[in-house]
């Protein structure tokens, strides 16, 4: 017999659920909205990180430009062999005096205070690369361990590069933050005998300081990260291995994401993490991006300081 009530609950019990198509619709709708907003947001996510790359590269600006001021000179990318890199000569226009403090200048990064080797500030790290405070995994000569650092100074083009120049501590060079000069660097018994000079000042950048690289993001492989030698990856503050604070631009010197062997610290390159370019501080203090794909001999103009090329931002 037919009874209106039951039939009713059994109607309403009937679509309580979803069907296994409708099931399979939901989950199909899903996927689609993930495929298509997941790399958005990798994309949202990844603009952040070079924008906060920027952000450093810009602080360093305007600390190297109240360097210069202070002292009349570019800080150098290290003063002699092992001793601390330009890093830490420009904590205090960083608002780092007291991580600055820790610090004896005049002695070698292996005679420093090991907790101290391991102290940073943010802007040393582009997030795409790494977290803050990542150390080196050792150091070439038995050093303490430190940490890490993702930006370096132009120690020049290609003409810098020829016959080891570019490391040196005497010679021609035609980068900005080179190795200093050992007359102007004496050491004796380990010990600098003076503050750590550089080799030019603002005036001695002939191209414009709008023209010419100061620092730019390094190129680490992804295999080596940490590694210091070769791969130039050590603690940012030990000036015993060059290409850990220093790199070159121009022919044979391209911009790299991943370098291979035999490495960045024996082929000094520039380069980064983000997809498509490599972000740059020019002596004005202005940032740049600029494509791994530009020219390498265009790149080696932006590089030189002195060679009175003619240069664009139409390069990048």
């Amino acid at each position: 017999m037919w009874n209106p009530a039951k039939n009713s609950l059994h109607s309403i019990r009937r679509h309580n659920g979803f069907t296994l198509v409708e099931l399979l619709v939901v989950v199909a709708i899903i996927a689609l909205l993930t495929g298509i907003t997941l790399p958005a947001v990798q994309m949202a996510r990844e603009s952040a990180r070079r924008t906060q790359c920027q952000n450093n590269l810009r602080q360093f600006g305007l600390a190297l430009a109240q360097y210069e001021m202070k002292h009349n000179e570019i800080p150098p990318s290290r003063p002699a062999d092992g001793f601390l890199t330009w890093p830490v000569l420009l904590l205090p226009d960083l608002e780092q005096q007291n991580l600055y403090d820790r610090f004896d200048i005049f002695a070698r990064y292996a005679d420093q205070d090991p907790a101290t080797l391991k102290m940073t500030t943010p802007i040393m790290f582009c997030p795409t690369r790494r977290t803050v405070g990542s150390f080196s995994k050792f150091e070439s000569a038995g050093e303490p361990i430190g940490v890490l650092g993702d930006y370096a100074g132009n120690a020049g083009s290609s003409f810098s590069y020829i016959g080891d120049a570019w490391s040196a501590f005497d010679g021609e060079v035609d980068g900005v933050l080179c190795s200093g000069l050992s007359g102007e660097n004496p050491v004796v018994s380990n010990r600098l005998q003076n503050r750590p000079n550089g080799r030019f000042r603002y005036s001695q950048v002939k191209d414009g300081l709008s023209n010419t690289i100061f620092l730019g993001e390094k190129s680490v492989s992804h295999d080596y990260e940490g590694e210091p030698g070769g791969w130039g990856d050590g603690a940012i503050y030990n000036g015993e291995q060059p290409g850990t604070a220093m790199r070159l631009g121009g022919l044979g010197l391209p911009i790299e994401k991943d370098p291979p062997a035999p490495g960045a610290g024996t082929i000094p390159t520039f380069g980064s993490y983000h997809s498509d370019v490599s972000n740059f501080l020019l002596g004005d203090g202005s940032v740049v991006s600029i494509p791994y794909e530009i020219d390498e001999l265009v790149l080696g103009y932006w590089c030189s300081r002195s060679g009175q090329e003619v240069v664009s931002r139409d390069d990048f």
